[in-house]
């Protein structure tokens, strides 16, 4: 019905400080970076952000690839290639 995630209950309020600063949830970790954007007057969604070194690449969706059946005999033989050493899982 509603894409919004549910929330845990495990919400701690805590008023904005003379700073203006705020209380995040223990699973942010210190130092953190954040980004606060205010959606209306009373509601503002605070998100962290992606280490620096993280690159996101976006790629158009492919839904159903070609048949190669040249690229196909590659994949085949790198994959045999990739498994020859390993030994079975045990179950």
């Amino acid at each position: 019905m509603w894409d919004i995630p549910i929330v845990s209950a495990a919400i701690k309020a805590a008023n904005v400080d003379d700073r203006r600063r705020i209380v995040l949830p223990e699973s942010c970790p210190p130092g953190a970076t954040v980004t606060i954007q205010e959606l209306d007057e009373e509601t503002w969604l605070v998100k962290r952000r992606v280490p620096a070194n993280v690159v996101f690449v976006p790629f158009e969706r492919i839904e159903r690839l070609p048949d190669d059946p040249e690229w196909e005999a590659k994949e085949r033989a790198a994959a045999a290639h990739a498994v020859k050493n390993l030994t079975p899982p045990e179950f």
